[in-house]
């Protein structure tokens, strides 16, 4: 009995451990900021945790998910450019997925300029952040985080 309690314990605490290593895995940080009256930049930094990476934005077919950065629901805006990454993904070639894949192993930061096209007010960015991340042990499951911003 007391064998099985112990296996029991020890299940859960490394369960827990990786439960909390997962959620630290990959964050997100987003802000708008406007750069003069009319126009602004959104930004969106990933935090990468220590031995993760997060897929790059353009993969190919039969790999992991791409980063995808949707904000096409936005309202009184007008991007004015593509998303830039602050640092150029790593290229390498993965034996899980038997593909060359990009990825970055440290946190990124991702910039949009926008236009508005109306009153400051009624402008909301809006969008879906969609990713996906591995270690050397194992992948997240893709996920989707919803981002809502007004513009101050």
């Amino acid at each position: 009995m007391l064998k099985k309690i112990s296996l029991f314990l020890v299940i859960m605490v490394v369960g827990t451990c990786c439960a909390f290593a997962q959620q630290d895995a990959i964050r997100w940080r987003t802000t708008v900021k406007m750069t003069n009256a009319t126009e602004g930049v959104l930004t969106i930094r990933a935090l990468v945790g220590e031995g993760w990476h997060l897929y790059g934005t353009k993969l190919p077919k039969g790999g992991p998910k791409p980063t995808v950065l949707d904000f096409s629901a936005s309202k009184g805006v007008k991007f004015t450019g593509e998303f830039k990454p602050s640092a150029i993904p790593v290229k390498k070639h993965d034996e899980m997925f038997g593909l060359t894949l990009s990825w970055w192993d440290k946190n990124v930061t991702f910039t949009r300029p926008f236009r508005l096209t109306g009153p400051k007010a009624d402008a909301v960015i809006e969008g879906k952040i969609t990713y996906m991340g591995c270690n050397d042990d194992n992948c997240l499951p893709p996920k989707t985080q919803t981002v809502r911003l007004n513009i101050k």
